[in-house]
């Protein structure tokens, strides 16, 4: 071993005596963070002071299984199960004025607008040279006219000048009505708005007492079923009679519960979907789905030990999923 690699040896055990600490201080940092605070250190000031710690570094961690400690304020049972209905009924109408309205209309596209007819190539055929100050030339009309026309056309018409045909205007397009401002006269300072007619007082029977608003006509809304269906619901994935999720609990809780009486099974179609209507051939298709899905689940619970001679199978067109019912 030389001299210089004896020396260079030596001084390996202090470089890392003298690395250790480094490497230690920047343990939980990566090569960005490092190279960062090496440039925060060299620029100094505020940038390079360590940071403050966080407001309740000391405190004692709370027990976030026992947040919060007091119950929130919540409905009873009595008024989130009518709310639950209304929701229902809500969403029940909707599914039945959906199919009511029909499928979504298909707009064509506009026609295409025919080229006007323009008089330039008329006008190019017969253009001339003229100077300045001499009249038109004659229409090639009345210069040459048409063999059926010499012997009535007279002089005067022949060297009367060709008067140009004025371009046909094109067709006006439909316009929205004028916008036609309303100022509204502000309210003076210590005065109400003026309030505008009331609709006339309803007639007066003697013994009867009628209300204000007896002559104002409730909305129309159709004789509609908006109530949900009873019975274990079975999710299926949208216009297929495939099961959504694992219902294999819902089918045991079924079995369960039947002990030796029969089954209905009611099958539904469409779900507010673009193509769920009223119209006949509408509701067959959505009929024809609502039996597939009601037969998927019958095999179920046959399967299940359910005989078949106790399953009854409906179909109805619009709803969602299946129902499925214990008949007393």
């Amino acid at each position: 071993m030389t001299a210089a690699t004896r020396r260079t040896a030596g001084k390996i055990p202090f470089l890392l005596l003298m690395t250790a600490p480094l490497l230690a201080a920047c343990q939980h940092q990566d090569a960005t963070d490092t190279v960062t605070g090496w440039w925060h250190n060299f620029e100094g000031g505020e940038i390079a002071k360590l940071r403050a710690p966080p407001p309740g570094e000391n405190l004692r961690y709370p027990h976030v299984g026992r947040t919060p400690t007091q119950a929130p304020d919540l409905p009873t049972p009595e008024a989130r199960l009518s709310l639950t209905t209304q929701l229902e009924a809500q969403r029940n109408l909707a599914q039945r004025e959906s199919a009511a309205q029909g499928a979504l209309p298909t707009i064509p596209p506009p026609p295409k607008r025919a080229p006007a007819a323009t008089t330039a190539n008329t006008e190019q055929s017969g253009m001339t040279m003229t100077t300045v100050g001499q009249p038109e030339p004659e229409s090639p009309s009345a210069i040459n006219p048409a063999p059926d026309h010499l012997a009535t056309t007279s002089a005067p018409n022949a060297s009367a000048p060709a008067k140009k045909t004025a371009p046909s205007a094109p067709a006006a397009e439909a316009e929205l009505p004028a916008v036609v401002a309303k100022s509204i006269p502000p309210t003076p300072p210590g005065q109400f708005p003026k309030i505008g007619d009331l609709p006339p007082p309803p007639p007066q029977f003697p013994g009867f007492d009628l209300p204000r608003d007896a002559m104002v006509s409730d909305p129309v809304r159709p004789d509609i079923d908006t109530s949900t269906p009873e019975g274990t619901l079975i999710r299926f994935q949208p216009a297929t009679d495939h099961v959504t999720g694992d219902p294999q609990g819902d089918y045991q809780h079924i079995v369960s519960l039947r002990g030796n009486r029969r089954l209905t099974i009611l099958g539904f179609g469409a779900f507010m979907s673009a193509d769920a209507a009223l119209a006949p051939a509408d509701q067959n298709r959505e009929i024809a789905l609502g039996l597939l899905r009601a037969r998927a689940v019958a095999r179920a619970l046959i399967a299940r030990g359910v005989p078949a001679s106790a399953i009854i199978l409906r179909a109805e067109a619009i709803g969602d999923g299946v129902r499925v019912t214990i008949n007393d």
